[in-house]
């Protein structure tokens, strides 16, 4: 359960659903409505699976029930994965996720304990391709909670879209990003790692790493199952970018290291999810704005996802002259 791009793409997606309804009942009958988010990779130590409760008594304040972490959250429910091909079920263990490196972001809801159900990847053993399902109970004669996924494949690389060496990327100069997917990804997050070292005017000889993240392109849809997937990334939204993101130099030194390239594919489910957002929004869409869940009951997404990383990309030449001196970013001091 890293911090990728695909589940910020999807809580943006849910913001954007939220901010765009306007005609809800804020208080009605009490009903236990579950709450799940969770991406499932092989490329992962652990999977995780996030999961919550959402509900208001009538009568009650939402805010300060929403800082209540029994309000929050199930206090005896059982979580289980399942393999469809084999009919094996793993329990999975309930934790909390600052022990495990994930901590709460501060918010409206209570961020402490920050509970999740964890399960090790050489316990589950999952391959890829493969169908699993997630079974919650939650008892009191509540009917299980159960969603379906496909495990995600690996993405293979097209070294030569882009190239390794950029030597020349002007600002109307678009570089073809380009993929093969494998056969269940829908949807994917595109970015660039850019790493460079600075130096502080006290100390111009002692260079510290650092990198700032950008990001091409949030939602690339493969809707015709192609076996190549691409997207672009222009010169002037990059150094635009930059010139942005890296303050301006008060007599750091910097110089240009190199640059990762990521691409993350997402499930169907995730792919459902935005395109149906996508679809209910603007000027033309509907006042009543639907949503999408793969889940039995409730509210959320259990998908899969894979990240490809290329790094050592490099800027020479005319590239780099633009870094140096060009217009967004002259005022960084690359040398």
């Amino acid at each position: 359960m890293k911090g990728s791009g695909i589940i910020a793409l999807l809580f943006s997606a849910t913001l954007i659903i939220g901010a765009c309804s306007t005609d809800f009942e804020l208080e009605a009958a009490w009903k236990d409505i579950p709450v799940v988010y969770s991406f499932i990779s092989v490329q992962d130590t652990a999977h995780y699976v996030r999961i919550e409760k959402a509900f208001l008594e009538p009568g009650g304040n939402a805010i300060e029930i929403a800082k209540i972490a029994d309000s929050i959250y199930y206090s005896n429910i059982s979580v289980e994965l399942e393999k469809l091909a084999t009919g094996e079920s793993f329990p999975m263990q309930k934790v909390d996720g600052r022990d495990e490196g994930y901590p709460k972001e501060e918010g409206v809801f209570a961020n402490e304990p920050n509970v999740l159900y964890k399960i090790p990847v050489d316990q589950l053993n999952l391959q890829e391709g493969s169908r699993i399902r997630l079974v919650i109970n939650r008892g009191e004669e509540l009917p299980p909670v159960t969603a379906e996924t496909t495990v995600l494949s690996e993405i293979d690389s097209i070294s030569s879209s882009p190239t390794r060496v950029i030597r020349r990327w002007l600002y109307q100069e678009a570089k073809k990003i380009s993929w093969r997917p494998g056969p269940e990804a829908k949807i994917f997050d595109v970015r660039f790692v850019f790493y460079y070292l600075e130096s502080q005017p006290s100390t111009p000889n002692i260079f510290e790493r650092k990198s700032v993240e950008w990001v091409v392109d949030r939602a690339v849809f493969n809707e015709t199952n192609s076996d190549r997937v691409e997207t672009e990334a222009f010169g002037e939204a990059f150094y635009s970018f930059l010139g942005n993101a890296i303050p301006k130099s008060t007599g750091e030194i910097r110089l240009f290291d190199n640059m990762d390239l990521i691409v993350t594919g997402g499930g169907d489910e995730l792919y459902q999810f935005v395109r149906v957002a996508r679809a209910n929004t603007g000027i033309t869409s509907s006042q009543s704005i639907p949503t999408y869940s793969n889940l039995s009951e409730g509210l959320g997404i259990f998908t899969s996802r894979f990240s490809m990383r290329r790094t050592g990309f490099r800027l020479q030449e005319e590239a780099l002259d633009t870094l140096i001196s060009g217009i967004y970013t002259k005022d960084l001091n690359f040398r």
